[in-house]
């Protein structure tokens, strides 16, 4: 089992690879998942960063509602969205993706000083960007 951090870099790898191959809904479905563990995690720079992704793709997502992925995850409504897009794209299917993909994720851990910094640069953006647009969330 993968604690929640492993959890988000798992559904922010699995994110760019849909995204690399302009699977858009999907590569939504894994930032709802990837939103989730980053707000639990109380990184809501990466959560609303995600946020913001997923709206760009499609403006009448159920996220619209809420100003932050935080608030969202307090609606009722939205934890049972959470629960179905989990079982679409639970921690084991996004796993298998990546590797009927054969996506393969340059960036370690040990080259980053900060969780956040790590997350940020597997979603191929930079920690400081991030923290200026979003709040540093760390």
């Amino acid at each position: 089992m993968l604690d929640p951090f492993q959890e988000l870099i798992l559904y922010l790898r699995v994110a760019q690879a849909f995204k690399d191959r302009l699977q858009m809904s999907d590569r939504d479905r894994a930032l709802v998942m990837a939103g989730t563990c980053a707000s639990v995690l109380q990184m809501s720079s990466i959560a609303n960063f995600c946020r913001k992704l997923i709206l760009q793709n499609n403006q009448g997502h159920m996220l619209r509602k809420y100003a932050a992925f935080s608030e969202a995850l307090e609606d009722s409504d939205f934890g049972v969205f959470v629960k179905q897009v989990r079982k679409k794209l639970s921690p084991e299917s996004a796993h298998s993706n990546l590797q009927a993909m054969d996506y393969h994720c340059e960036v370690l851990p040990s080259d980053y000083e900060t969780k956040i910094e790590f997350a940020a640069a597997v979603m191929g953006i930079d920690a400081s960007w991030l923290a200026a647009n979003f709040g540093d969330g760390a």
